[in-house]
């Protein structure tokens, strides 16, 4: 199981890496890495309020959720924003587009707590807190 994981996550670090910037850091807890990633986040527009999201949920723009293009749904990340310091945790339960090349696209309840509604995107920076099963 525990080499299942490692091969997992070596797999997703290759896929990471094309979208933004990476770091990793060994962990004293399991010693397993624990992913940071800088880049872009948007976050979804009203009209998505109500539609299903790719993990199959009905997607809340006042929840604290947020679309990735590749870690696993219902890991949990720290997401902070560069220009204003502020941050919010989130769980992941959809996919970024690839095309937009954005790290995340968040709710817009998580945007409002980040603080970057008005502008529409951020600079931010992710780190991984717990990864999720699916």
């Amino acid at each position: 199981m525990r080499n299942a994981k490692r091969i997992a996550f070596l797999t997703l670090s290759a896929s990471l890496a094309s979208v933004c910037s990476v770091s990793y850091a060994k962990t004293e807890k399991h010693g397993l890495l624990s992913i940071e990633q800088s880049g872009i986040a948007s976050y979804y527009s009203d009209k998505m309020h109500g539609q299903r999201t790719a993990n199959g949920e009905v997607y809340d723009k006042n929840a604290l959720t947020a679309a990735h293009p590749s870690l696993p749904f219902g890991s949990l990340v720290r997401v902070v924003n560069l220009s204003n310091n502020r941050s919010v945790e989130l769980r992941i339960n959809s996919r970024a587009g690839h095309r937009n090349r954005r790290l995340l696209d968040v709710s817009k309840q998580a945007a409002k707590e980040l603080g970057f509604v008005q502008a529409g995107l951020a600079k931010v920076k992710l780190e991984v807190l717990r990864f999720g099963d699916a």
